[in-house]
C-alpha cells in the first residue's frame, strides 16, 4: 500500500515537472518583432506595470495583483482565440499554457499566505501574459497582412 502511494506521488510530481519544463521551453520562443508592445498600447494591459514593480522588488497590493492578472488573462485569451478567423480554436500548446497559467493563478493565494516565492510566481504569470500578447499581435499582424493581399483565385 505504501509503495503504491509513493509511486503515485512520484508519478504526479514527475508529470508536473514535465508540464513546467514544456511551458518554460514554449515561453522561450523568439518573436521577430516585439508584438506585445503594440497590444499593450492598444488595450492598456496592466501586467507590464506588475512586472516592473516586482522586478524592482517593490511591494504591490495582493488583491490588485490578482485582479489585474485575471483581467489581463481574460482579455488576452479572448483576443488570442478570436484573432485568427480561420482557426477559432487555440492550438494544443496554447491550451497547455492556458492551463498552466490557471494553475499558477490558483496557487497564488497559497503562495501569498505562506510567503512562498510569490514574486517568482507573479513574474512567471506575467511572462505567460507577455507570450500571449506576442502571439495575439503576431496573429493580428499576419491576419491583416493576409487580408491586404489580393486573392490568388480571382
Amino acid at each position: 500500500m505504501i509503495a503504491s502511494v509513493l509511486i503515485l506521488t512520484f508519478s504526479v510530481a514527475l508529470f508536473f515537472f514535465y508540464i513546467q519544463a514544456f511551458c518554460e521551453r514554449a515561453l522561450k520562443r523568439e518573436f521577430s518583432h516585439p508584438y506585445f508592445q503594440d497590444i499593450i498600447n492598444a488595450i492598456q494591459l496592466e501586467f507590464p506595470r506588475l512586472q516592473d514593480g516586482f522586478a524592482a522588488n517593490g511591494s504591490l497590493d495582493y488583491s490588485e495583483v490578482r485582479s489585474a492578472l485575471k483581467c489581463d488573462f481574460t482579455t488576452l485569451s479572448y483576443l488570442l482565440a478570436n484573432s485568427d478567423r480561420t482557426h477559432q480554436r487555440l492550438s494544443w500548446k496554447e491550451r497547455v499554457l492556458v492551463l498552466y497559467f490557471r494553475f499558477l493563478l490558483f496557487c497564488l493565494p497559497f503562495r501569498y499566505t505562506f510567503n512562498l516565492h510569490q514574486q517568482e510566481a507573479v513574474l512567471k504569470l506575467t511572462a505567460i501574459l507577455q507570450y500571449f500578447a506576442n502571439l495575439t499581435g503576431e496573429k493580428v499582424s499576419v491576419g491583416s497582412l493576409g487580408s491586404a493581399l489580393p486573392d490568388p483565385q480571382s
